[in-house]
């Protein structure tokens, strides 16, 4: 026969609390037991969850009221060991507990013999309970008289920031969008306004009881509810006049609605209730007189409100049952057989006919084995769990919006595709291409050589160095781009007066995260004067615009080298931003040279009709690609204009693409798109295009040529003509700045590198220097902005005499928008397998002149000349 369960475990059932639903909870009666009885079954919970058991002589049952749930009432002060969660508090009760006490205190003097009046509009009697009520609820007075008031107004702020920091930081970053040149911080700090703002209004409600204050209105003793536009001192004088049966019950009903309260799982916000594990469990003597009205009114409640109380209350009984009350009736046969088959007796009539308060326990029935150890886990693992949900929703918005650099990145980065993207001088942070390793500890080796004496200007590097898959063609890009603004810097700090220092922002990935680097160089930069400006930006696309427009809001002057789409810099209703300089000449300038080269004939050709070009176009599924467009919608400008255009996305739909344009008779395959796909196009045209159709490439397949070219294994060779951005046939140290370059590559020992994007970025810091040696010819102070002055003195830089530069000489436009560097060059070149070797693999067809028409315009001219 199996042994009778402990009588404490079928106790600890009964407190042991649903995730979901509250269950009703019954008033467990031992009958015939000696004294003590109920303490014994009871006593091992204590500690655990809200416990009383008053054993001071209560002279009223208001005063047992006070001894549970008063401003030191044994529920209150009893909060759950290891839980940090809050103890209940009653403020309903304690308002109650106020207004009957004030019968007894008869003001001195008071005109008229009875206090309290009847008249409940007596303005001296409102007046004297104002003060009273001032005095013992204040909010000063309170915090400082009691440490309970203050963990509560704590517990309560907690609670108010959990639900709307949250809202606040995102808020406050949806705000942050049209924020630009503002103080970095100013998300954070309406972040905080916003949350401080919301929390002491929620601190208001809670704390001082106003939210509460709406049950008084609403309770379900009609004749003792507080009506709209009475003051809480009215309301008082109300309760006074009231009879003690009604008081009594007011009471009882308050202290078990503070209790619902406290055990509330409110929907919207993570409340500690929903941590709290347990019941409440009040231990009383029905011996006592007190108790047992406490015990009768309890019930009176249960019958009258409705209300299903977290509270579970053991009575003990000696000798007869003296309690009022209807027990329930027990199961045909007798007596339950044990406490847990009354229990579960109990609960299945409760499901089926709503409360039966009581259930009578013989005394004869409890079994109390030593030792007992409440199992307790759950319910602490269940508080751990509130408190790890709570601070989650408190830091996982502010986390998302400013701290994602923070995992797994450093500072002013955040990880994207498996690289860490945005600001920083940490290489190992960055963890860089291993082809660009050598070229960042080249700079990092000049950053730390830099004469701090003077004053030290920073540039920022803006381009991609990582990639998320191997072999991608643009690190040779930013090979170049990197040795050619380190040689200048090199060059420029040995003059050993103003220092350039190079910083690093990495856009990963094709310039994905371009925005977001450039708003870590907002960030760093906002305040700091000695900030000069951004060089890089080679890709034309969309993110390189968001960067521009986040830059050029900031009033930093951005550089770029090889970008060359004429919408690149349009950011403002298509308007360009004025601190973007071009390196490069744009691809309208491309376009003409198109023109021109088709309508002189291409390599041993005649010139060829417009219906007899196909314009292949690039165009990616998110529609983030600036630069094929951008070169197509030139040439659509010109006498080209009606050639058809063959628009793809993928490898795959350009082979689609080339069959057609070659079954429909084009002569002429103009190559708009990335250099990424040129293997593509040449080997669809090889072998699914008639010999004469050819192939003509934009400024972007250059560095792919030269990589092909340039390996001893391709011995396919394609027939190509392009354009390109440098003479490929001047090889390396065709001038002196270019030797300089070369001579800082080859001490680097960079591999790898672009020898255009090395011209150009030498090109662009040289620009940036030469604004500088004019804003050291002037009495400058060190508080000006480095940044502006950059900007306004580059603006018609060389116009009195050219740049003597590696890409050649340059001048910047005095228009007011637009700023290219010029005269540009565009080289048509292209590649022959039956002409012969040559430098580097290419023969030279010509070349163009880009320039102004007239000085101080955007208008571009170009001129060519073939042979």
């Amino acid at each position: 026969m199996p042994t009778e369960r402990d009588s404490r475990e079928v106790v600890e059932g009964l407190l042991l609390r649903p995730f979901w639903r509250d269950l009703p909870l019954p008033v467990l009666v031992i009958t015939g037991a000696p004294a003590g009885r109920a303490g014994e079954l009871a006593g091992r919970f204590n500690g655990h969850l809200p416990y009383a058991m008053p054993l001071e002589d209560a002279h009223s049952l208001a005063g047992l009221v006070n001894l549970l749930a008063g401003p030191k009432g044994a529920l209150g002060s009893n909060s759950v060991a290891k839980t940090l969660l809050p103890a209940p508090r009653f403020p309903l009760t304690e308002f109650v507990l106020w207004a009957w006490a004030q019968r007894d205190e008869k003001p001195d003097p008071w005109p008229g013999e009875r206090w309290p009046p009847e008249d409940l509009n007596s303005r001296h009697a409102q007046e004297v309970l104002k003060e009273r009520y001032s005095a013992r609820f204040g909010v000063r007075p309170s915090l400082k008289a009691d440490s309970r008031k203050r963990w509560a107004a704590g517990d309560f702020l907690v609670r108010a920031a959990v639900f709307f920091v949250p809202v606040a930081t995102v808020l406050a970053w949806w705000l942050d969008a049209g924020i630009t040149d503002l103080i970095p911080l100013a998300p954070g700090l309406l972040a905080l306004l916003l949350g401080a703002g919301a929390i002491g209004l929620q601190a208001m409600r809670y704390i001082r009881g106003s939210a509460f204050s709406r049950w008084f209105r609403r309770h379900r003793y009609e004749n003792l509810r507080r009506k709209v536009g009475d003051s809480r001192q009215k309301y008082a004088l109300q309760l006074m006049n009231a009879s003690k049966p009604e008081i009594e019950r007011l009471l009882v009903y308050a202290m078990l609605e503070d209790l619902r309260q406290a055990y509330r799982k409110w929907p919207r916000i993570p409340w500690p209730s929903w941590g709290r594990g347990l019941y409440a469990l009040l231990v009383l003597n029905a011996a006592d007189r007190w108790h047992a009205r406490f015990l009768e009114v309890y019930e009176e409640v249960l019958h009258d409100t409705g209300i299903v109380p977290p509270l579970l209350v053991i009575a003990e009984d000696p000798g007869q049952p003296t309690l009022v009350g209807q027990p329930g009736r027990a199961r045909a046969g007798g007596q339950p057989p044990s406490v847990a088959d009354a229990v579960a007796i109990w609960r299945s009539r409760v499901a089926l006919r709503g409360p039966e308060p009581r259930l009578p326990l013989a005394a004869d029935k409890l079994r109390l084995s030593e030792p007992y150890t409440p199992r307790l886990g759950k319910v602490r693992v269940r508080a751990v769990g509130y408190w790890l949900a709570m601070l989650a929703l408190l830091l996982a918005p502010p986390l998302a919006v400013y701290g994602s650099n923070w995992f797994g990145c450093g500072p002013g980065m955040m990880r994207a595709e498996q690289q860490c993207v945005g600001l920083s001088d940490d290489l190992a942070e960055i963890a860089p291409h291993p082809v660009l390793l050598p070229i960042l500890e080249r700079i990092k080796q000049q950053n730390e050589e830099i004469d701090t004496r003077q004053r030290v200007i920073t540039i920022f590097y803006l381009g991609p160095l990582t990639t998320s898959h191997p072999g991608d063609d643009q690190v040779g890009g930013s090979a170049g781009e990197l040795s050619g603004i380190a040689a200048r810097q090199g060059a420029y700090n040995r003059l050993g007066s103003w220092q350039i220092k190079v910083e690093l922002a990495n856009t990963g990935q094709s310039f994905r995260y371009a925005k977001f680097a450039a708003d870590m160089i907002r960030q760093r930069a906002a305040g700091d004067p000695d900030v000069a400006g951004v060089i890089g930006l080679a890709w034309s696309r969309t993110e390189t615009q968001d960067a521009i427009r986040v830059l050029g809001d900031a009033h930093i002057p951005m550089l770029s080298t090889t970008n060359s789409a004429d919408k690149t810099p349009l950011v403002y209703n298509d308007r360009p931003s004025p601190y973007f300089f071009r390196m490069a000449a744009p691809n309208s300038a491309q376009a003409r040279a198109f023109e021109k080269w088709l309508a002189h004939g291409l390599p041993g050709r005649k010139p060829v009709d417009p219906r007899r070009v196909a314009v292949l176009v690039e165009s990616d599924a998110e529609d983030h690609e600036l630069y094929s467009e951008d070169l197509a919608e030139g040439l659509a400008k010109g006498p080209y204009g009606s050639a058809r255009s063959y628009r793809f996305a993928n490898q795959d739909e350009l082979a689609d693409r080339v069959q057609l344009a070659c079954q429909e008779h084009a002569e002429v395959l103009l190559y708009t798109g990335r250099a990424t796909f040129l293997n593509t196009v040449a080997d669809t045209r090889e072998h699914q295009c008639p010999d004469n159709v050819q192939i003509l490439a934009g400024d972007d397949v250059t560095e792919k040529l030269v990589q092909l070219l340039g390996r001893e294994d391709f011995t396919n060779k394609p027939a190509i003509s392009f354009v390109a951005l440098s003479d490929m046939r001047q090889g390396q140290g065709a001038n002196r700045t270019q030797t300089e370059i070369e001579s800082w590559i080859e001490s680097a020992k960079a591999k790898g590198v672009s020898r255009v994007h090395a011209w150009l970025g030498y090109d662009a810091l040289l620009a940036v220097t030469s604004a500088l040696n004019k804003i050291k010819a002037s009495d400058v102070d060190e508080s000006v902005n480095i940044a502006e002055s950059v900007a306004y003195n580059l603006r018609g830089l060389g116009v009195d005499g050219l740049i003597q530069g590696a890409s050649g000489k340059f001048y910047f436009s005095e228009d007011a928008e637009s700023h290219a560097a010029l005269p540009r060059a565009l080289w048509l070149f292209s590649t022959d397998p039956a002409a012969g070797p040559s430098a580097n693999g290419v023969v030279p067809q010509g070349g163009c002149t880009v320039d102004e028409k007239a000085p101080g315009t955007a208008e571009l001219e170009v001129k060519c000349s073939f042979g």
